[in-house]
């Protein structure tokens, strides 16, 4: 059981809205929000990191400047310092979970050396082979990857997902008590996966970056071609969309994503024991 939610906001960029709603000319924030969630026996969990205060170094250089460039970033702060402030002691954190390896998911995960570390079997290695101007493209800067990872992570294979009876994604019990479980969301990025759980105010579908706003299930609109243009698997992305509109349209899960307006908010009320 999941017994308390936080959405915590880990920095900033802007980027034109019209290239995700096909509509609004104007230069939108998309926040980085991660989560923290109490389970009652594994403690604090957090969901992706936020840029973190390591995002500016990363990407200090060329080619790795050039995310800078295409996706002005602000409001960085340590993710450690925003836990504090919502009274979460870092060093309680015991697993991390990585929803993919996207700089504005891990900036902070080096922060949290004593935890166990949650990801795809295939969600880091793809990104890894490329070049450097390639994993800049695909929005990965290495340096955020710690050194002591591999002695700290559970790889999760494609062999431990399943077919689920609820929803339309392969899915993975990651405690092996139904409170918490990991979905496969391909398209966005390689080995990308969601959170399917319990909140305080009922079922929850946290969707990671597999759709950007909520106008893209409701209206059924793909972003424009620029914004495909950056996608791991445009197909498998498009797919995966069309599933999530199904489930907005259909489903008692309530589906929020990280880089939707009022994300944080929305998540934060429901988070809490009424």
């Amino acid at each position: 059981m999941i017994r308390e939610l936080f959405a915590l906001e880990g920095g900033h960029c802007r980027q034109l809205l019209a290239l995700v709603d096909r509509r609004s000319p104007r230069l939108v924030r998309f926040e980085a929000v991660f989560l923290a969630l109490h389970h009652a026996r594994e403690g604090w969990i957090l969901v992706d990191t936020g840029y973190g205060e390591a995002f500016a170094p990363a990407s200090a250089r060329f080619p790795q400047r050039l995310y800078r460039w295409a996706t002005p970033v602000s409001g960085t702060r340590s993710t450690a310092s925003l836990l504090r402030a919502r009274g979460i002691d870092p060093a309680a954190i015991r697993h991390v979970i990585l929803t993919h390896f996207h700089a504005d998911h891990i900036g902070g995960l080096a922060e949290f050396p004593q935890a166990r570390i949650h990801h795809h079997a295939e969600a880091l290695a793809p990104l890894q082979a490329l070049r450097p101007l390639a994993q800049v493209r695909n929005a990965f800067l290495s340096s955020l990857v710690p050194s002591w990872l591999p002695d700290r992570a559970h790889a999760i294979p494609p062999t431990a997902f399943s077919r689920d009876a609820e929803l339309p994604f392969p899915s993975h019990d990651l405690f092996g008590d139904g409170s918490l479980r990991l979905l496969e969301l391909p398209g966005h990025a390689p080995g990308q996966v969601g959170l399917a759980f319990h909140s305080p105010a009922g079922p929850e579908l946290y969707a990671a970056d597999a759709y950007w706003r909520e106008s893209q299930l409701r209206l059924r609109r793909a972003p424009l071609p620029p914004a495909l243009w950056f996608q791991w698997d445009r197909a498998a992305y498009l797919r995966t969309c069309s599933r999530l509109a199904d489930l907005y349209s259909s489903s008692h899960y309530h589906l929020s994503a990280c880089h939707d307006a009022g994300t944080a908010a929305r998540l934060n009320a429901r988070g809490r024991p009424s």
